[in-house]
């Protein structure tokens, strides 16, 4: 049984981590699965074998270790293929809670955040930076939007921004925690030379009232000079999840595929939105007053919807908040709770 310990010897390396998972989740298909559901499942993530024999004839562990040996487990694709391998199962409707929670229980003991059926090392495999490979361009913050370009390099084709003025980017190294020291060190900044970047980040919010809700939470929680998140203003995040191997493959209109918040951090091992809603976000005007819409509530429920699943957590406040300055202590309270760090 798969709950039982297997006596794998745990090691800060995550060569052996994914080589102990792949070990525990073989337990559970052979414990839990038939031959034909194991054929099934994996054959949907890239996973195949070229004849019937084991199927009709072999063992549920022989089967699992073929399928294993079908791919290249050097390639950083197929783990990440084996990742949403474990994340369908974790939404299959007709497997019991109980199965589902093992495997989250075994994912978690290797060291896995385990998150709304969401599956997550935040470290590296083979030499790769997580964040790096949900942003291979890497991720533009500020107003502007960003211009790019992409190039066709040894068959591949890369994107690639050309940030104007007012416009940063993250690269690489914001897990598990991301905070302004950091920031500051990516810039080849220290505390005396960070004042264009502390003005910069303050003149990046798009209104006054995102304005106001960025310098009092810099200073509740002292955020140039503490260990907390920083905030980073008006971040481009559509080019996420991994790579795109074939980018013109996927239409022509990559400027609609860029997606603006008002807020991303980086903590925790988990990566946050934080939107500042106006009354537009819920309400439409007609001759000068505002009537609440559905379509416009819905549009925000979508959008919520697709952060989510892309792994975002989602932290929503509104203008009607803010203008009331008793109320943001409490707000900054339930932001500081929600992201989970401590006040110095």
């Amino acid at each position: 049984m798969i709950s039982q310990k297997k006596d794998l010897q745990m090691v800060d390396n995550p060569n052996v981590l994914l080589k102990a998972l792949k070990i525990q989740f073989k337990y559970f298909c052979v414990d839990y699965l038939s031959l034909n559901q194991i054929k099934g499942i994996f054959s949907s993530f890239g996973f195949t074998v070229n004849h019937e024999s084991t199927v009709s004839t072999g063992t549920r562990r022989g089967l699992v270790d073929e399928l294993y040996d079908s791919v290249d487990w050097s390639n950083v694709d197929t783990v990440h293929n084996f990742f949403r391998l474990l994340e369908y199962i974790l939404q299959l409707h007709d497997l019991s809670d109980e199965l589902k929670l093992l495997i989250s229980s075994f994912c978690e003991e290797l060291g896995f955040v385990v998150e709304d059926n969401k599956i997550t090392y935040i470290g590296s495999f083979f030499g790769e930076d997580l964040f790096a490979y949900q942003f291979p361009p890497g991720m533009p913050f500020g107003i502007l939007k960003p211009d790019f370009s992409i190039t066709a390099e040894r068959q591949r084709q890369t994107l690639k921004y050309e940030l104007q003025d007012g416009l940063g980017l993250l690269k690489e190294k914001v897990y598990p925690n991301f905070s302004f020291r950091m920031l500051e060190a990516f810039y080849g900044l220290d505390n005396s030379t960070n004042l264009g970047l502390k003005n910069a980040l303050v003149e990046m919010n798009q209104t006054e009232y995102e304005k106001t809700f960025f310098l009092e939470y810099a200073r509740r929680f002292g955020m140039a000079n503490k260990d907390v998140p920083v905030l980073i203003p008006q971040a481009w995040i559509q080019w996420h999840s991994q790579p795109k191997r074939n980018l013109r493959s996927i239409g022509g209109a990559h400027g609609d595929e860029l997606y603006r918040v008002d807020f991303v951090a980086f903590w925790n091992s988990k990566r946050y939105v934080i939107l500042v809603d106006d009354i537009s976000h819920y309400a439409v005007k007609q001759q000068s007053i505002w009537r609440a819409d559905e379509q416009s509530y819905s549009k925000r429920l979508k959008e919520d919807r697709k952060l989510r699943r892309e792994n975002w957590q989602v932290f929503r406040v509104s203008n009607w908040e803010l203008r009331d300055e008793e109320k943001i202590p409490g707000i900054l309270e339930d932001l500081r709770k929600f992201i989970g760090f401590q006040e110095s």
